[in-house]
This record gives C-alpha cells, structure tokens and sequence, in this order.
C-alpha cells in the first residue's frame, strides 16, 4: 500500500459568530503553538466532538500590526481546497480574535517519511501532486504563498488510512497584482528572483515546490555551501546548476530529474507552472518506481535537517507572526514563528567525497537574509509589505 494518496476532503466554513460562541461551542484545550501576540490551542465541538485549533490573537499586542494579521486572514477566508488547511470559523471581539482552524494530527513531510515502514519514489510522486493542486488552486486566485517548506506541509489521514498534505501558514501569502519586492521565505527554498529583488510572482512557489521535490528524492537540498555561509548558498541559487551527485541519485528515474530541473529554472518564463506539474508524466504515472528509499532519504534528513521526534504530532499550519523593525536595502525581512529552533543549527559530518558540495542544514526562517554585523544570531521579522 502507498504511503500517500489523492484522497481528498472538505470541512465547510462558517460565517461570523457572537462572541460567546467560543465558550459555548468549543472545550478549550491545551496550547500547541504561540508568538509574540497570538497562542494556538486545541479545541473539541461540543456538539459534534470534532477538533479543531483554536488561534487566539491579543489584539493589544498587535496594536500598530494589524494589517499583518489582516492580510493572513484575508487569504484564508478566500481559499477552500481539499489540500489546504483551512478557516472554519472566526469570532472578533473589542480585545481578540479567534481563528477556528483545521487541524491536522500526522505531523509535516519530513514526519511522514521518517516514522514510515516504507517509502518510495512513487510516494515522493503523491507528495508533489498534492502540492502543486494546492498551488494550482492559488495561483488561479493570483495568491502566492511564499513560505512553501516541509514544516508547512502537513500530513492528513484519510478515512481508508492514506494519507495526502495539506498547505499551512499562510501568514506571508498575499495577492499578486504586480511584481512583489518584499525579501521573504526560508533560505533553503527561496527563488532567485527573490534574492536578486528584480520583482517576482507566483512562480517562486514552483521553485520551492522543486527543492522540496528534489529533496524528497534524496534527503538533502540541491543548492548547498561547503563552508555553511548563507551567502555562498544564495550564490548557489542564483546560479541555479543542478546536480544529481552518484551514489543518492543512481536509482532515482531521469523523468524524476527531468521534472526538478523545469521547476528549478532561473528564467521565470521557462519554469513550470503549478499545472505543468500537475501533468508531468512523473506526477501522472502509477507505474513510478516502487523501491523502497527510507533507510536512504531519512538518513540524509536526519544528518542534513536535523528531523527528530517532537514534543506533538498536532498542528495547526497557522502562523503566529513576529515583528521587528530590520531592514536590508529597501526592502523588509519576514519571517515565520513556527521555526523548529532560534539556536544555530549544529555542524554536520562532511558526506562521502562523492558528494562534492555538501548540504547546508535547513535553516528556519527566521535566519532568513541576516546582513552580516547587522542582524543578532536569533531575530525577528518586520512587516509584510508588498
């Protein structure tokens, strides 16, 4: 049996609630997640004894911020599809607002693969269609979410035992009207036109779509430092060249690579649209290898991600923003909560001298784009201007 499936599913959405509706509707339970002006609970209908996550946001805390908050619940009053987390309901009061979340229990990605028995390219190929539905789904509403990444991407059984993901966070997607200049993301995943500032679109969703492919195939990241500098990996990405260093790809199939290279061009215009994706024959073909890759790619997740068993397998997929006021050129840093560490991530061991580039461990984004003697080690995000 697949580890993955296309199941779907549909939760409907509610309008508008009294205040009272959250004592009287829901049992309030114990905090999954918080930040710096919201906290994330578990929360069980009453009526019906389905869960939910409860997203409480201080509005006194976020008092001069609130266009951040305003600009993440926009979105996600627009979006319903059965691979994104989705708003079940909201109640707004004169001190908070509550946010009823979907929630989802398996955990992210990286979760998925490493408590699996088994796991194949075919997997990987289920993945990356659950994926780029989502971003079908956005794109086609001109939203760009900006913050694609493993931690975002969370694992949803279906009611046959399958599983299939759904897109969380949504606390940097916004509308694309124009070219956005904002520098933004996770460095692991971040598209060239981002570091470049020369404007960008939905399509650097496509590009973080195609890193989070490539390393579901092998457990490390295509554009790497061998010194673990950000800045010779944002040298990599500009560069984009590919590589699929012998002995992690040998068994790996050429519409595999072929697929990661059209999500992977520098040139916007020649790179994959979330459709494209949709229809590649590497998506679309039940007849993808069946190896078993686990004791490989997790190996490799391990040593180059740091992945390790976690306090809860329960999320929300909801961000809970920080602020602060860096800046760097004319443009802002944001970053997300959810970061699994504000510590350095460790030095890794060097992999076989085959492996000429060795990876840089995933850094959670609220390293993102650190100007050297300018930004402390651990630091916050600004504002999400456009």
């Amino acid at each position: 049996n697949s580890l993955f499936s296309h199941c779907s599913t549909s939760v409907s959405v509610n309008g508008n609630l009294p205040a009272s509706t959250i004592s009287e509707k829901y049992k309030v339970g114990k905090v999954i997640g918080d930040g710096n002006f919201a906290v994330v609970k578990e929360c069980v209908e009453k009526s019906t004894g389905k869960e939910f996550a409860l997203k409480i946001i201080d509005k006194a805390k976020c008092s001069g911020k609130e266009h951040l908050i305003e600009n993440e619940v926009a979105v996600l009053r627009k979006v319903k599809h059965p691979n994104i987390i989705m708003l079940i309901e909201e109640v707004d009061t004169p001190s908070e607002l509550y946010l009823v979340m979907e929630l989802v229990k398996g955990g992210d990605l990286f979760d998925a693969i490493t408590s699996s028995a088994k796991y194949t390219e075919r997997d990987a190929s289920i993945m990356v269609y659950n994926l780029a539905g989502a971003l079908k789904y956005l794109h086609s509403m001109k939203i760009v979410h900006r913050d694609i990444k493993p931690e975002n991407l969370l694992v949803f059984e279906c009611p046959d035992g399958t599983k299939s993901l759904k897109l969380g966070d949504f606390g940097l997607a916004t509308v694309v009207d124009g070219p956005l200049y904002t520098v933004c993301g996770t460095p692991t995943y971040v598209a060239p036109e981002i570091i470049a500032e020369s404007g960008y679109g939905l399509k650097v969703d496509i590009w973080a779509a195609g890193v989070i492919t490539y390393i579901l195939l092998c457990g490390f990241p295509p554009f790497r430092s061998d010194n673990n500098r950000q800045e010779d990996l944002f040298d990599q990405i500009l560069l984009g060249r590919l590589d699929f260093p012998s002995p992690y790809w040998d068994n790996i199939t050429d519409s595999a690579k072929e697929l990661i290279g059209k999500m992977l061009k520098v040139n916007t215009g020649a790179r994959y649209t979330a459709q494209d994706v949709l229809s590649h024959p590497w998506v679309t073909d039940d007849v993808i290898g069946e190896n078993n890759m686990k004791m490989e790619v997790t190996g490799k997740l391990k040593t180059h991600f740091h992945t390790a068993s976690k306090d809860t397998t329960t999320t929300a997929g909801v961000s809970v923003i920080m602020v602060s006021n860096y800046k760097h050129s004319q443009s802002n840093f944001i970053f997300n909560m959810f970061c699994p560490s504000l510590l350095q991530p460790s030095p890794f061991p060097l992999p076989p001298p085959s492996l000429t580039s060795p990876p840089l461990p995933s850094l959670p984004s609220c390293f993102f784009l650190r100007p050297p003697a300018l930004l402390p080690l651990a630091t916050s995000c600004t504002n999400c201007s456009q």
